[in-house]
């Protein structure tokens, strides 16, 4: 089977999209899938090379030119005009529909009928990050008549509704979406409460669905064996973080005023809002460290090394952080700073499979208490329930090569042009 791929988050583009989408290139590559990737030159400042190490040198990759917006914001970043770019970013983010890389589907639409032609696929597939690669992906269906499967990840225009300030760019993406996805052979999603949500809202004009969760690669964690937390313990945050998405100031202030009696140090990895540099200052937590971003390889070194993995939930009913299940496979402990009611929250209702978590509400005062009460002989115990969760069943069958099976017989079944069912 040969599958033509349409995303902007492939290699070395560096976001959490691209990782799912190379785990899936690589565990259906080894089950003998061909694959044409269609994406776009990668600015250096976007640019994780390390991602390339997932990708088998066997894919063939064809790139468009950089997007407007990305080749935008690396000037101005090179240029040293950072207050510039944050203006910029935050008018696209807010305007832009369907995102930020708005009409780039123009460029990979010209680009896929040219390796089509060269090499004719069996499917196509397209990936958010950016939803312009179904935009892409749809007209490609239509003048083709090859079966398309498009993952989603997340809902698509229902984030844009959660904040007021992206109201303009809500009813476009709805008209969108609902002009767009109908077309799909089919719909992959991350979490059943998507699955369910969309057929909710859409009856029978929403295609089958399969959910695939984010899941993770064994072969990453088998370099780190596992051993004790030294003193201090290392209180690792890995991944982007901001004020308006997974807020870290209250973790940083109750650190701060909370005598706490196992020694910890904060340490905050990956592209990280300044203004949790500034708390820190303004509350004088001077245990803390901020790496700035890091490789995909150097992130999975920090989790493997921490002492406690801190994993901030979404406030989404439908949504999964991807680092839970590199959390997880890690082997350390996590603590979960919820931000929704428990039957809501799908991290939650995953998370409660395994002993080596601990919950709070993702507030200052409740930070307090948890850290107040948190000695050494606890936190042991806690080590010690969390360095089983690699070989828990309930984790094992999010690893990649678990995963594939159930994709590769799904794109099999469109192929061939039997149905796919819409089970979870």
């Amino acid at each position: 089977m040969r599958v033509l791929m349409i995303s902007l988050s492939l290699p070395p583009y560096a976001e959490s999209q691209t990782i799912r989408s190379a785990y899936w290139i690589e565990a259906l590559a080894q089950q003998g899938v061909e694959f044409d990737l269609i994406t776009a030159e990668v600015p250096p400042s976007a640019s994780d090379e390390t991602l390339c190490e997932l990708v088998p040198p066997t894919v063939r990759v064809w790139r468009t030119p950089t997007p407007t917006y990305d080749r935008t914001m690396d000037r101005l970043k090179r240029q040293g005009k950072r207050w510039q770019a944050y203006l910029y970013g935050n008018l696209a983010y807010r305007v832009y529909a369907p995102d930020v890389r708005r009409g780039w589907q123009r460029d990979a639409l010209q680009l896929a009928r040219t390796v089509i032609r060269e090499c004719p696929p069996d499917l196509i597939l397209s990936a958010s990050g950016s939803c312009t690669a179904h935009l892409a992906a749809v007209a490609l269906k239509h003048e083709t008549g090859l079966p398309w499967a498009a993952d989603l990840g997340d809902p698509w225009a229902w984030v844009d509704w959660q904040h007021k300030d992206t109201w303009l760019k809500a009813i476009q993406n709805t008209w969108l979406e609902r002009r767009t996805l109908p077309n799909a052979d089919l719909l992959i999603w991350t979490t059943e409460a998507t699955q369910r949500a969309y057929q909710q809202w859409w009856g029978v004009s929403v295609p089958p669905s399969l959910v695939i969760p984010y899941g993770y690669r064994h072969a990453d964690f088998a370099p780190y064996a596992w051993t004790p937390a030294t003193m201090p313990v290392r209180l690792s945050y890995v991944g982007a973080a901001s004020r308006r998405a997974r807020n870290l100031i209250p973790l940083i202030e109750a650190l701060a005023k909370t005598h706490c009696p196992l020694p910890l140090h904060l340490q905050i990895v990956g592209d990280a809002s300044a203004h949790f540099q500034a708390a820190a200052q303004q509350h004088g937590l001077s245990a803390v460290e901020f790496t700035g971003r890091v490789s995909y390889r150097d992130s999975i070194r920090h989790i493997s090394q921490a002492g406690i993995l801190i994993l901030v939930g979404n406030k989404s009913p439908y949504q999964i952080p991807g680092k839970t299940f590199l959390y997880l496979a890690s082997g350390r402990p996590i603590l979960y700073l919820y931000q929704m009611a428990e039957h809501d929250d799908p991290t939650w209702q995953f998370l409660r499979q395994f002993a080596g978590i601990r919950y709070a509400p993702n507030t200052p005062s409740a930070l307090h208490k948890f850290f107040a009460q948190l000695t050494e002989e606890a936190f042991r115990a806690w080590e010690q329930q969390a360095r089983e969760h690699p070989t828990k069943p309930e984790l094992t069958h999010c690893e990649q090569s678990a995963l594939a099976p159930r994709l590769l017989e799904a794109f099999y079944r469109l192929v061939r042009k039997e149905p796919c069912s819409s089970s979870a």
